[in-house]
């Protein structure tokens, strides 16, 4: 795909290696060193003491006082009595054992020294992270993602020099973990990451290349609109105000005999929140209401798509029977709607709107009831609040934050509903760098990434279980409706399908471990699919090929290469390919200067321009313009692309812009796309094909396949029921690729994992994996320098590298540690004794010398994000 995303680092490298204290690394160092010879010439002389005290077998005196000598030596304590046993021993022996007693002497006086030469350095390091935190725009993302430390951090930055309270050490280890991850990793948010969009192009041949003219970041923000959602919530559950809102019936209902049959979405606002990303859980499932004279007449006010007033519809189903009570038609219309049966069209918020909050203000004021009026005022507010939020300073920030935060509560007090709680993120922020433009020079990319990629995805279908989600639904579908199948009703279908298999099936896969030590766990394969068999063997041949590759690597220490030979014996055992793939990769690129750079692979993840999505609002309409282009050059001929919302319009990840030439519309959806861009799900059947053994969708009204493309960032599973069906008529991919799974190395769970390469790309780094009771113990009242030699001992013992990330299990993100940080030593300390988990050592590739992003005097760690589309039936790109 000719674009890509550029993540970069929202603070340069080089101000976490301004944290460093190189001078308490180095008398670490010399300490050590000094240990060490301390301790092998001390064996030496132990082994010489030894013989002597075999010769004075026959005086006790003399033996008492060698023995004791040689204690004292093998333990490298001070000798005693050295005096007292210079009779007994040889010139040469004595010499040498007051030469090392001298050396003990300057070990001591040296290990003396390590308490000032860190006290300085900590200093420094901590009035260096204070400068940081008051100068650069640090504080702008620790504001957002978490309020709580941004409250107390003023506290901390104003104390001096002496020593730290409590609460000040707990808020300057959460400080210093924000200005890490800033500097070292790249995760998205605020002012935290910066993301530009580069391009191929014919360039001079360098793999990327970066125009500077500034680093000025430029922020985007938008309203959380999981709170214009709540309030919504709230409208249609007042009776006061429901009366106002206009309703009509939920599209894609049927009327069967005695039943009305409907898509009934259930929202419940039970997301946490004070969450920092707050999702109320959305079902769909098909539902079935008994019908009757009431419903009957409902379903003939609201005929034909009619929209009324609550009021006004209520005015009607009483004039269609005189005896019915005025209070009694509007608590069943009122149940209608908590059923979901009745909707509210205007209060729905189109994910492909520029202007949500400005959208959904104009709709209130449509509304034309004074209430409405004064929610729209309060919403205004908030969105101007919000627009300012970007071009503010730290403090004027907080206050727009607080006055945001007091007009959602006015709006909820207006309801009468001052119970609700307010969101604890009320403000969504993206920044980029319009001053730094990116190209990567295409014929260099086909040359040492495009055929790594190709090759390394043609490896994929083992690792990925959205495939086998797929294989499963073909599987119910033939057995349901035969070879050559076809379903006139897909909602039927996905109901089916959801209640009789998949929801069990889906628990089980999500829990499903692949291996039981080297023993591969086969998928459950209810239908006896070969597709899955095959899986299940190419995944347990990737194991058995790494065990014996690693044996061979072993011996040398090399890194484990895999070849063509090793992707050939993989490809083999699969089933055949699909006919459209489409894949993104978070990739680093580690410069060399000289040979094609090494290209760490982070993470695979879906296609389809999906990656773009949540940030296309930050440029212009060029990128959306690019990856709309991108879709159309890969759809397979005969079938379009066609987006489907994913069921959420409550939550920011689902916002994007529109890239397809369709839109799938499920019941209960409301689209604000034209009609002959709307694809219903009533419009659509599914049907197998015996030929190719493909499962597809198709629609009646267009004569097309209708492939789903899902581009919100929300996981799969996370979906709605119909949803996550729609989802398996299309090529999404969600791979875990951890080549070390099922082959039983490390050996007892700990030890050193080579560098895995599939030529220049890397696809897992070099690692050691150390138990709980591997890691230097906790040491009651142990200060400053103790704690960091024990650490540095420990490391220098274990072979590890100056640069690492750990990672301790759970939730936990990697920390970045550099230990010749006291600071990040620290970190690492308190973070293992919190942890039951192992400890994960990864080695830092790309590595401070290789980062290729400079702006003269300071380097950004960066991470590119491409996506590989087009792969044909053969693996080959097209």
């Amino acid at each position: 795909m000719p674009r890509f995303m550029l993540r970069v680092g929202g603070l340069p490298f080089d101000t976490a290696a301004a944290l460093a204290t190189p001078a308490g690394a180095t008398w670490a160092d010399a300490v050590i060193d000094a240990r060490l010879r301390l301790r092998e010439r001390g064996a030496r002389l132990a082994d010489a003491l030894q013989e002597r005290v075999a010769l004075n077998l026959d005086d006790q005196t003399a033996r008492r006082r060698l023995i004791n000598l040689r204690r004292d030596v093998f333990n490298a304590r001070a000798p005693r009595g050295l005096a007292a046993a210079e009779r007994l021993l040889p010139a040469e022996e004595l010499a040498e054992l007051r030469e090392w007693s001298a050396d003990r002497q300057r070990h001591e006086a040296l290990l003396r020294t390590g308490r000032d030469v860190l006290a300085e350095e900590v200093a420094a390091a901590r009035r260096e992270l204070r400068r940081v935190a008051t100068e650069t725009d640090l504080r702008c993302g620790i504001q957002l993602s978490s309020p709580s430390l941004d409250q107390y951090l003023d506290d901390y930055l104003r104390c001096g020099d002496g020593p730290l309270s409590k609460r000040q050490r707990r808020i300057e280890r959460s400080l210093l973990e924000y200005l890490l991850r800033t500097a070292c990793k790249t995760s998205p948010f605020s002012t935290l990451t910066a993301i530009t969009a580069g391009e191929l192009a014919e360039a001079d041949g360098r793999t990327l290349t970066a125009s500077v003219n500034g680093w000025v970041k430029r922020g985007s923000t938008r309203l959380n609109i999981a709170v214009l959602a709540r309030l919504s919530e709230l409208l249609t559950v007042d009776p006061q105000v429901r009366r106002d809102l206009p309703v009509r019936a939920t599209s894609g209902l049927q009327v069967h005999r005695d039943q009305v049959r409907y898509l009934r979405k259930l929202r419940g606002a039970n997301g946490d929140a004070d969450a920092a990303v707050t999702l109320d859980a959305v079902h769909e499932t098909l539902f079935f209401l008994s019908g009757g004279t009431a419903l009957a007449d409902v379903l003939t006010v609201f005929g034909d798509g009619t929209t009324l007033r609550f009021a006004d519809a209520v005015r009607r189903l009483c004039a269609m029977d005189a005896e019915r009570p005025q209070e009694e038609a509007e608590r069943y219309l009122a149940q209608l709607l908590g059923l979901g049966l009745l909707v509210v069209p205007d209060l729905h918020i189109d994910i492909h709107d520029a202007d949500p909050v400005g959208s959904y203000s104009n709709g209130l004021r449509r509304l034309g009831a004074g209430w409405a009026h004064d929610i729209a005022d309060l919403v205004e507010h908030i969105g101007a609040d919000v627009g300012r939020f970007a071009d503010a300073d730290v403090r004027r920030r907080r206050e727009l934050l607080a006055r945001v935060r007091e007009s959602v509560a006015r709006t909820y007090r207006l309801v009468g509903r001052d119970d609700t709680p307010v969101l604890r993120t009320l403000v969504y922020e993206d920044t980029t760098l319009p001053g730094v433009s990116v190209t990567g020079d295409a014929v260099a990319w086909n040359r040492w990434l495009t055929p790594g990629l190709g090759r390394l995805a043609r490896l994929l279908p083992a690792f990925d279980g959205n495939l086998v989600r797929r294989l499963v639904t073909k599987g119910f579908f033939r057995v349901r409706y035969g070879e050559g199948g076809r379903c006139e009703d897909f909602l039927s279908f996905a109901h089916q399908f959801n209640e009789d298999f998949y929801n069990n099936f889906n628990q089980r896969l999500m829990r499903h471990q692949r291996f039981d030590g080297t023993v591969v766990h086969g998928y459950d394969n209810w239908f006896r699919q070969e597709e899955i068999e095959r899986i299940d063997r190419a995944r347990a041949a990737v194991a058995q090929e790494m065990r014996l590759r690693y044996r061979s690597a072993r011996a040398t220490g090399a890194d484990i290469e895999l070849d063509e030979s090793f992707v050939t014996g993989v490809e083999s055992l699969l089933p055949r390919p699909e006919r459209l793939r489409s894949v993104s990769f978070f990739l680093q690129l580690a410069e060399n200067g000289t040979e094609d750079p090494l290209v760490a692979v982070n993470r695979i993840y879906s296609g389809l321009t999906l990656l773009f999505s949540r940030f296309a609002h930050c440029f212009d309409d060029d990128l959306t313009a690019s990856l709309s282009r991108s879709l159309n050059d890969v759809v397979p001929p005969g079938a379009v692309f066609a987006e489907l919302k994913g069921g959420y319009d409550t939550t920011n990840l689902n916002l994007h812009p529109v890239v397809t030439p369709y839109e799938v519309v499920c019941p209960g959806e409301t689209s604000f796309r034209p009609s002959h861009e709307q694809i219903p799900v009533e419009d659509l059947v599914v049907e197998h094909d015996p030929v190719t053994d493909r499962l597809r969708l198709r629609s009646r009204r267009l004569g097309v396949e209708v492939i789903p493309v899902y581009l919100g960032f929300l996981l799969p599973m996370a979906l709605p029921e119909v949803q996550q069906v729609l989802l398996n008529f299309s090529c999404t991919t969600m791979v875990q690729l951890d080549l070390w799974e099922g082959t039983g190395i490390p050996e007892g769970g700990s030890g050193v994992l080579p560098r895995v390469r599939l030529g220049n790309l890397v696809l897992q780094r070099r690692s050691w994996r150390f138990g709980a009771d591997q890691v230097p113990p906790a040491v009651p009242g142990q200060s400053d320098q103790e704690c960091y030699l024990a650490w540095r001992e420990w490391q220098r013992a274990a072979g590890l590298p100056r640069h690492v990330f750990a990672g301790l299990g759970g939730e936990r993100k990697p920390q970045y540690v550099d230990f010749d940080s006291y600071a990040c030593v620290r970190l690492l300390e308190t973070a293992v004794r919190r942890s039951a988990s192992a400890v994960v050592l990864t080695e830092m590739l790309p590595g401070p010398d290789h980062l290729w992003l400079r702006d003269g005097r300071h380097r950004y760690v960066t991470e590119l994000t491409v996506e590989l589309n087009g792969l044909d039936g053969s693996g080959t790109e097209r």
